[in-house]
């Protein structure tokens, strides 16, 4: 077997499991918007943990910025979190487009606010 095969296949197969909880699809269901930065997002997947988004700009890995997610139905909530990766998937030579995963950051919400795993249980 391909020595650089098999060392990217481990690498991909200790990204999955360090996830703690799993990831959906969510394929249009949610609306993103970076609050910080007055700009919506495409939010690709998500989890309990975190989520992957696509931007047309690049975000600074480490960087912390707060998220407003909105359903269809008006559901909505507001969290923090911090950019873990961020990676251009575009082919060269045209317009860039963005890759980020976010990690969550712990917040204990307002009692009877919305949380993540309220909207999650929406999608689902």
């Amino acid at each position: 077997m391909d020595e650089s095969f098999s060392r990217r296949h481990e690498t991909a197969l200790s990204a999955i499991d360090r996830r703690r909880s799993p990831r959906i699809e969510i394929l249009g269901r949610v609306r993103g918007h970076i609050v910080s930065l007055d700009a919506p997002v495409v939010v690709r997947e998500m989890s309990l943990g975190g989520m992957a988004m696509e931007t047309s700009f690049p975000f600074d890995v480490g960087s912390l910025h707060e998220f407003r997610l909105e359903l269809g139905d008006g559901s909505w909530v507001m969290l923090q979190g911090q950019v873990r990766h961020c990676r251009n998937i575009a082919a060269p030579g045209v317009v860039p487009l963005y890759v980020t995963g976010i990690q969550f950051v712990d917040q204990t919400p307002p009692a009877g606010a919305t949380t993540v795993a309220d909207l999650i249980d929406k999608i689902k």
